[in-house]
This record gives structure tokens, sequence and C-alpha cells, in this order.
């Protein structure tokens, strides 16, 4: 390997270096403005923790559907795979 071969390596990952360093760069500023997005100031409204909170409550209230949903997977499931699909009364049981 002659010297030109070898500065000519060094220079492409060095382009390669800088090139993977300025995507992150990117990736860093666009992150940073999602952040900034998702945290209004004091004054603007519901912090992050609200926001987060009103949303586990929304999904929590959402309980019965996710339990039928989750259910009606389950029968479907059981038909694809040849077993006697799951009933309602299993799935009333194992809450009690």
């Amino acid at each position: 390997m002659t010297m030109s071969e070898t500065a000519g390596r060094s220079d492409t990952a060095a382009s390669r270096d800088g090139d993977i360093r300025e995507r992150l760069r990117v990736i860093e500023d666009k992150l940073s403005l999602i952040i900034e997005i998702l945290s209004p100031e004091t004054s603007d409204g519901p912090t992050l923790d609200e926001i987060l909170g009103r949303l586990v409550t929304l999904v929590a209230g959402q309980s019965p559907l996710l339990r039928r949903i989750d259910l009606t997977t389950g029968r479907i499931l059981d038909i694809q795979e040849g077993r006697t699909p799951r009933s309602v009364q299993l799935e009333d049981q194992a809450d009690a």
C-alpha cells in the first residue's frame, strides 16, 4: 500500500465521520425541538407529567374495551390454531 492510498483512505474515513457527526447533530436538533414542543412553559398550559397522567387515566378508562379486544383476538387465534375458542364466561371468571 502506498502513502497516497493511505491518505485517500483516511480522507474517506474522515469524510464519513464528518457525515455521521452532521447527521447526529441534525437528529439532536430535531429531538431538542420535539422536547421543547412537548414541554410548554409553566404558564402556557399543563406540564408533561399532567398530560401523561391524563393519558394514563384515559387508557385505564378503556380497560373493558381493551379486555374485549384481547378476548376477541384470543378467540381468533384459538380458531386459527385449531383450539376450542375461549368464551366470555372463562374471561369473566378469571377477572373475579
